[in-house]
């Protein structure tokens, strides 16, 4: 008698059958060697029919696993029965584990490939959202440490590029627009 779904014949000539054992699976009557889940799936139970394709945030990266492996932070698993976990691109992150997709950083931050956070820019650096790097803010204004962006100086003070403050105008000295990259000597008299 053939075996069940399920099970294998437990050896030549010999009447038992025996249950697949977890991380395989007989998905047809009569089998004699149970078959390992594919790649990107799992068999967690013994007397297995059919593999179960791992979940999005989760993968299997070779054939016979019991279980699927949880996706770590700074990468993401974005389909049903993947078999690899990808990284968040450079100007993304995932904080946590089991992540489906990665977020933008947003502006004033940075990462790189497969980061698990968004790193704030130097003072007197900034940056658009989504960026793998920073740029020192542009002449006529400034930012301090952290996120955010470079704020244009108001009139009566002043920044050169990459400034992290605006600075006033000295005594014998003025600026009078927004946005100046350097004060002007005021007039004798």
């Amino acid at each position: 008698e053939q075996c069940p779904a399920g099970k294998q014949a437990s050896g030549s000539g010999n009447t038992a059958c025996a249950p697949c054992e977890a991380g395989k699976f007989a998905s047809n009557k009569g089998m004699t060697d149970c078959v390992r889940a594919r790649r990107g799936h799992y068999v967690d139970a013994e007397g297995a029919t059919k593999d179960k394709a791992c979940e999005p945030g989760t993968y299997a990266s070779g054939e016979g696993s019991r279980e699927c492996t949880v996706a770590n932070a700074g990468y993401y698993v974005a389909e049903k029965g993947e078999d690899k976990q990808t990284p968040c691109d450079a100007g993304e992150f995932s904080a946590d584990a089991a992540s489906e997709k990665c977020s933008i950083c947003p502006a004033g931050t940075f990462s790189s490939e497969g980061s698990p956070s968004c790193t704030p820019c130097d003072a007197g650096e900034t940056s658009d959202e989504g960026s793998s790097s920073c740029a020192e803010c542009d002449s006529g204004s400034a930012k301090g440490a952290g996120p955010g962006e470079c704020d244009v100086c108001d009139a009566g003070k002043y920044a050169e590029k990459g400034a992290s403050e605006c600075l006033s105008a000295e005594p014998g000295y003025f600026v009078k627009s927004d946005g100046a990259s350097d004060q002007e000597q005021c007039p004798a008299g």
